[in-house]
């Protein structure tokens, strides 16, 4: 893990989001700004939604993209 976001646990409600600013030439950890996202519920729910969204300019050009997060590993007690 390059850097940590958040110092304790964040409790979201329903419909809720979230939002971390990288600076676009931030290359700490390589090029790719990649989260891992670990979440736990008291009871069965669906999984949350996690997107990526990345918004940059270079002169007078200008590219922006999405990307939707993955489960890469489920802990079901």
């Amino acid at each position: 893990m390059v850097k940590q976001y958040l110092q304790n646990p964040l409790k979201l409600s329903p419909l809720v989001s979230r939002d971390f600013y990288l600076e676009q030439k931030d290359t700490t950890g390589g090029y790719g700004a990649n989260f891992l996202v670990e979440w736990v519920a008291e009871k069965q729910v669906n999984e949350p939604i996690v997107e990526a969204i990345m918004l940059g300019t270079s002169g007078s050009q200008a590219v922006a993209f999405s990307s939707s997060g993955k489960v890469i590993e489920n802990n079901i007690k």
